[in-house]
This record gives structure tokens, sequence and C-alpha cells, in this order.
């Protein structure tokens, strides 16, 4: 798959050599032109001594994207946003405190969520009034096939 044109914004911009985040921390990441809610769960260096992340996301939830650079200058695609993550509004970090609240009781209390069961239902009433479906069903067949037709 070909990925689409995405202007580089970090063209140019060094690498950072240190982390500016800890463990715990939002972010924002900057996905295919996609802004997607995270938080650091791991603090990484690759073997050039530049400072990588492995993030958990909330907005698409059960992804972690690890090896991510801050403003990573030679990936246009992937990477974790300085200025997205500033100007993250107090609704997102809001939504991210419940996420990670709710993730900690879970842990803690060492059960996962349940997911509500649908009540139970009643028979479907549409198949008692298709009595006659069957006779039309092999008449339309033996048209269909040339048979009794006359």
């Amino acid at each position: 798959m070909r990925l689409p044109n995405v202007r580089n914004v970090n063209k140019g911009k060094r690498k950072k050599k240190k982390h500016h985040y800890k463990v715990g921390d939002f972010v924002a990441v900057k996905w295919i032109g996609e802004k997607q809610l995270a938080v650091i769960d791991e603090l990484d260096t690759t073997k050039n001594g530049i400072a990588t992340y492995k993030v958990r996301s909330i907005s698409n939830v059960g992804c972690s994207y690890s090896g991510l650079e801050l403003d990573d200058p030679e990936d246009p695609y992937c990477y974790i946003s300085s200025t997205l993550t500033k100007s993250l509004s107090d609704g997102e970090i809001r939504r991210i405190k419940t996420y990670e609240e709710e993730r900690v009781k879970s842990r803690s209390t060492g059960q996962q969520t349940k997911v509500e069961s649908q009540p139970n239902r009643t028979s479907n009433r549409r198949t008692q009034k298709v009595e006659g479906l069957k006779e039309a069903i092999d008449k339309q067949k033996d048209f269909v096939n040339g048979k009794k037709f006359w």
C-alpha cells in the first residue's frame, strides 16, 4: 500500500538526544495526518543514542506504537508531535485521565471491564409469518427452469 503524501513539517529539525517526557505523560501522536491521543509507556534509546518512546494509544484502544521519536525529521508519517502535545485541550486531557483511572481500577481488582450483555430477546416473529414461502420459492424455481410454465 502506498502512503499518501504528507507535508514534512519536521524537515531540517535536529534529532532529540534526551527524553523530554516521562512515563505516564500525555502526548499527541501524529499518525499519517491524524492526531491520536496517547500515554507514554516506556522510555528507550536507539543505537545512536536518540531518545525514543513506546506509547499506548487512547484514541484507538489496543494500539501501541514503539520506537517513536519526538518530532522525527526522517519519518513524516508517525511521530510524537511536540506542537500538538502542547495544544492538548482540557477535554482531551480529561478523556485520557478517565481512561487511565478506569484502567488502573481494572488492574487493581484483577478483572477486566465487563461488556454489557444484551437483554433476552424474543423469538423472531417473522419466521412464523412465512408459511407459504417455500411453495412460492418452488414455483419460482420451476418457472426459471421451464417446468410447469403453461
